[in-house]
């Protein structure tokens, strides 16, 4: 049974959807208020790519654990010997740093979740067209698509590119915000590292991890999410470099106490799970950061706030897929 800090909590978000309504039935009622609110929500449809604003200490920190052989590296003077015979059209030569890492903001970044997810199914496809093309007695029944697994061809390049490269995806967060895909007939999901390597999972900086609670009466998303992450952070216990690592929990039905009596165990696990990573195997204090959003139909209100912070569906920072979503 959930302890009292939590079931506090459970009230609290209980008071935060009271207050998120009240607010948006004043603006129905109010052209002031309506207009302040239409203000605070961003405008539907694409939105630009969120900009990570880093403190430089943890710029630095992000920077500092790159590879060995990459140290070495040569200055630009000592690869590229200047010759007045012959015009120089290096890439590393023709453009300042301020270009060459605007091309690798644009050349390098870390998948989503979906898109990982969907070349898997992809390949899944392709391997059961071509198990039904053979006869039946060499079908491999069971057999699942492979997921491949690849370094982005900028990072190997030469040296310093690499180290540039690196540099700039080093400072991008990876986002965890769906379960992988869930195999009929199977007991739980795929594990994340079937689509990320360890060593790429232990080597981010910077992870933002969305878990949806609250979502189904029949079904605890709580239980899936706890599978995903003890795997997630068994890699992380091994080794890490996280600088920042960001949780956001989305939470459902707050108001349905027959779904909170167990889901509210479950987020106790997690946060107790983040907490005990956090202070085992944390390289700085303060390493996570939590927020909180409770969801409304199509609307979202962050906690911990008298007057609450109001997103409107679609909205991509708090809509990115269910956790339901593969079933």
């Amino acid at each position: 049974m959930a302890g009292p800090d939590s079931r506090k909590k459970l009230v609290d978000w209980r008071v935060m959807h009271h207050r998120g309504r009240n607010k948006i039935l004043k603006a129905s009622k109010n052209p002031a208020a309506r207009a302040k609110l239409l203000a605070e929500i961003p405008l539907p449809g694409p939105q630009p790519p969120a900009v990570l604003h880093i403190p430089e200490a943890d710029q630095r920190s992000a920077w500092a654990p790159l590879p060995a052989f990459l140290l070495d590296t040569p200055t630009l003077h000592s690869e590229l010997p200047p010759n007045p015979s012959r015009p120089c059209h290096s890439f590393l030569a023709s453009f300042p740093p301020e270009i060459r890492n605007a091309i690798y903001h644009y050349a390098v970044g870390y998948p989503t979740c979906r898109s990982l997810y969907d070349n898997y199914y992809d390949q899944e496809e392709k391997a059961t067209a071509k198990a039904e093309s053979r006869p039946r007695s060499h079908a491999n029944v069971g057999r699942h698509a492979k997921v491949p697994l690849s370094t982005p061809t900028i990072l190997l390049l030469c040296k310093q590119i690499t180290r540039e490269a690196l540099g700039i995806l080093h400072l991008q967060p990876f986002v965890i915000d769906r379960i992988p895909p869930w195999i009929m007939g199977n007991a739980a999901p795929l594990s994340l590292t079937d689509f990320i390597s360890k060593p790429t999972l232990q080597n981010l900086r910077f992870v933002q991890v969305k878990i949806s609670l609250g979502e189904n009466t029949d079904f605890r998303s709580g239980k899936i999410w706890i599978k995903l992450l003890s795997d997630v952070l068994e890699a992380w216990s091994e080794h890490n470099c996280l600088v920042r690592l960001k949780i956001m929990f989305k939470l459902s039905n707050v108001t349905r106490p027959n779904i909170w009596f167990y889901e509210l165990e479950d987020y106790e696990e997690i946060v107790e799970r983040f907490s005990c990573f956090e202070f085992r195997h944390g390289l700085r204090p303060g390493l996570i950061q939590w927020e909180h959003w409770v969801l409304d139909f199509d609307c979202a209100y962050r906690v911990g706030f008298r007057n609450p912070l109001i997103r409107v569906h679609p909205d991509p920072y708090i809509w990115q897929g269910s956790v339901i979503e593969w079933l």
